[in-house]
């Protein structure tokens, strides 16, 4: 098959300044965690994080974390109101907030038409914001969404007097939501790697990774990577006739597309060179999974980032957090709960 120039998106922006690379997520101090997703800070000052089916509550890093709630299926979202609620979305599409007893909340209802709560923010006490990304779980998202054209994604309001209102539609792979420093919600979308508002008005474009979940700080803004955006899967877009038969023969675990994982299988596409390269894996090898957390001032121009390139273990960054003043984040790949140490000191 050939390949014909097309026109090219514009360049992701260079892992340099900043953004170069480091191994501040392979340094951090770790804490093991069975199928960690989300993280949320309570009103009481405890981190609730969860793992699988259940959430934790953790009082400090160092102690024992307790559960806080068991659920019927897998957790996917966890979001915490001033207040002392807690919002909970769950795999299959449905979200629940709870007293900070771990009581069901009177009066909410999950919108109906879900498909995956992918993050939540409580708006006021009484009204929850939810985002859907539009992708089963039975779909892998990080293969299927960057050649998907579709927009499924949205984000929906839900009141506790049971009244759902659309706040955005149309996004496309939308993965976190946060406030802008004037009030305003911004939503990141994982495979056009921006962050946007509601009426599609373009906040920051161009990041060098597939975003997840996106927190405010003190200073600005903290966004968690799932994986960092691969120079061979950026020019295949341009490529249609070759994805189309990509798609077509070949089963989407072995998708030239991002991975959550950093192992090595012979059916995968492109790793030769990361796993026999004079016989060890090189931080600049090709690989298709990545850690990595950017920091961001209020206009969300990236201030400082922290990473595990090729050669390390905490890929597949899908939430980070400040709690009691220092970055908490949550790598997919090696099963941990991180700490990076004080706000600000990845600059």
């Amino acid at each position: 098959m050939s390949f014909r120039p097309r026109t090219r998106q514009a360049p992701a922006m260079t892992l340099e300044g900043a953004l170069g690379p480091n191994s501040r997520l392979d340094d951090a101090a770790g804490m093991r965690v069975a199928s960690p997703e989300a993280l949320a800070v309570a009103a009481d000052g405890r981190l609730l994080f969860t793992s699988g089916a259940l959430v934790y509550a953790l009082p400090a890093w160092g102690s024992e974390p307790a559960v806080w709630k068991a659920f019927s299926k897998p957790v996917t979202a966890l979001a915490c109101s001033p207040g002392g609620r807690v919002a909970v979305g769950l795999t299959g599409g449905t979200v629940s907030v709870y007293e900070p007893s771990g009581a069901a909340s009177q009066g909410w209802v999950s919108p109906p038409g879900l498909v995956s709560v992918a993050d939540c923010l409580f708006l006021s006490e009484d009204e929850l914001a939810v985002v859907d990304h539009g992708y089963r779980a039975d779909e892998n998202l990080l293969s299927v969404a960057p050649w998907d054209s579709s927009e499924r994604g949205r984000v929906l309001a839900t009141a506790r007097s049971g009244e759902t209102r659309t706040i955005a539609a149309g996004l496309h792979c939308p993965m976190g939501i946060s406030r802008a420093a004037d009030g305003a919600l911004i939503v990141t979308e994982l495979e056009r790697a921006r962050i946007v508002g509601p009426s599609g008005e373009v906040w920051q474009s161009g990041l060098p990774g597939y975003p997840a979940r996106i927190r405010k700080t003190a200073t600005g803004y903290v966004m968690a990577c799932l994986a960092r955006r691969d120079p061979l899967i950026e020019f295949l877009k341009t490529e249609r006739e070759f994805v189309a038969e990509m798609k077509a023969k070949i089963p989407p675990r072995n998708w030239i597309a991002p991975r959550v994982s950093p192992e090595f299988s012979h059916d995968f596409p492109i790793e030769l060179g990361a796993t026999r390269l004079f016989g060890e894996i090189k931080p600049w090898a090709p690989s298709f999974s990545y850690g990595l957390i950017i920091e961001m001032d209020r206009d969300l121009a990236p201030v400082a980032s922290a990473h595990s390139r090729a050669n390390g273990r905490r890929h597949a960054i899908a939430d980070a957090t400040v709690w009691n003043g220092r970055l908490i984040a949550v790598s997919k790949a090696s099963g941990e709960i991180l700490d990076l140490g004080p706000e600000g000191a990845l600059a």
